[in-house]
């Protein structure tokens, strides 16, 4: 009976252990959050969104009117991608100031299936045209 059991026991726990030795073969998956917020004292007109997707490649342009908040997962991605998002507003000559559009960038991440977290802003109380936020997934 004790050998019975004593066998059962090494089988069950070499069983466990070649499990975990598979799920550390498997590699990380993460997924990304890119997030935009704007605001103006106007209402009207909109922005340009690019951002990096899962290949490394740009997204075509999105546009997204100003006031509205926006944001979109991709995903999967591995260890190592560089997100990158760049905001600007529709129609902007690269020289005129701006002086009432505010740009709130972020990028959020998860590993594994885990809740989202924040890891890097691009947020400012000062009016401006254009903005960009990136991050390493480390």
């Amino acid at each position: 009976m004790k050998k019975f059991s004593l066998s059962a026991f090494i089988i069950i726990v070499i069983v466990m252990m070649s499990g975990i030795s598979c799920e550390k073969l498997k590699a990380d998956e993460y997924y990304v959050k890119y997030g935009l917020e704007t605001t103006s004292i106007y209402s009207g007109g909109n922005v340009l969104v690019d951002i990096t997707k899962e290949d490394g490649s740009g997204l075509p342009t999105i546009i997204v009117p100003i006031r509205q908040d926006w944001e979109t997962t991709i995903g999967p991605v591995k260890k190592g991608f560089l997100a990158r998002m760049v905001v600007t507003k529709s129609g902007w000559n690269g020289v005129t100031a701006e002086n009432h559009l505010k740009l709130y960038l972020r990028i959020e991440v998860s590993k594994n299936d885990a809740p989202f977290t924040f890891k890097e802003l691009n947020g400012s109380n000062t009016p401006r045209a254009t903005a960009t936020v990136e991050y390493t997934i480390q």
